[in-house]
């Protein structure tokens, strides 16, 4: 019997969307098939509906300095190893100064990309990908597999 918790906090549903979201977008990058790149680029555009919120990079960035906090206030305790406390907090600064660089609201480059957004204006279409509405979409998903991963990388 699966056992499910809902989490009431609006927040942390968004976080959860999101980890479910980039999970399955790590899954079908690595894939070569252009089908399931065309998959990884609808999800590509489901994070950008989950992370359009305005406020969800500052709400990120407030959670990671929290977290941050509580992890150095762990600090002379002998039960816990120093090394690896210092490990997670530098993946949390990490995660934060790379945070803090990106300018505007999470996704805004990819919003600028206007190849992008013909895409996912046609995708919600049924048949609205064809060959005959977005010829360089098609030719995209001809390309090899290799640079069609390498793309996803960048983005």
């Amino acid at each position: 019997m699966i056992l499910y918790e809902y989490p009431f906090n609006e927040r942390i549903r968004t976080y959860l969307r999101l980890e479910h979201l980039f999970l399955n977008l790590a899954d079908l990058m690595t894939r070569e098939p252009a089908l399931d790149h065309h998959f990884a680029l609808t999800t590509v555009f489901e994070v950008m509906d989950v992370a359009a919120r305005a406020d969800l990079k500052s709400d990120v960035m407030k959670d990671l300095e929290k977290q941050k906090q509580i992890l150095n206030s762990y600090r002379g305790n002998p039960a816990i190893a120093e090394s690896v406390l210092d490990k997670v907090v530098g993946q949390i600064e990490h995660c934060f100064s790379s945070l803090n660089a990106q300018p505007g609201k999470a996704g805004q480059p990819l919003q600028e990309n206007d190849w992008l957004m013909s895409i996912r204006s046609r995708v919600g279409i049924p048949g609205g990908t064809c060959e005959f509405d977005l010829p360089a979409y098609f030719a995209w998903q001809h390309r090899d597999a290799a640079s069609r991963q390498s793309v996803f990388l960048r983005w």
